[in-house]
């Protein structure tokens, strides 16, 4: 099998569409059907994206596909619940703050003399 088969086969693994593999990866939709081998260049960028994808398995065949040991962390996807609304509200108040600071509030003594 190919590096591009077994890219293909660790996507359909994985349900990932081509389609998307490419726009996460930036290479070309057709890298994996058309051309020659990989380039050094493109596995870089495909186990930047794909971390637990084995790419002793990829290039060398062998171990298994998957690396077992990959943590979600590694691959960028473990925000706990808290940890995501504390960055949501730390953002939403910075933008309010920069919000209000662009506005020109009236003064008290504006507001008082239309009264």
């Amino acid at each position: 099998m190919t590096s591009k088969e077994k890219i293909i086969t660790y996507l359909a693994h994985k349900e990932i569409s081509q389609r998307k593999f490419s726009l996460k990866t930036g290479l070309s939709e057709g890298i994996l059907r058309a051309g020659k081998d990989l380039g050094v260049d493109k596995m870089v960028s495909i186990k930047r994206n794909y971390p637990d994808l084995n790419m002793n398995w990829l290039i060398f065949d062998e171990g298994s596909m998957l690396i077992d040991n990959v943590q979600e962390n590694e691959i960028g996807y473990n925000i706990s619940k808290t940890n995501l609304e504390a960055i949501m509200k730390k953002f939403i108040d910075k933008r309010v703050d920069e919000y209000l600071d662009e506005r020109t509030l009236p003064s008290e003594d504006a507001v008082l003399s239309k009264s």
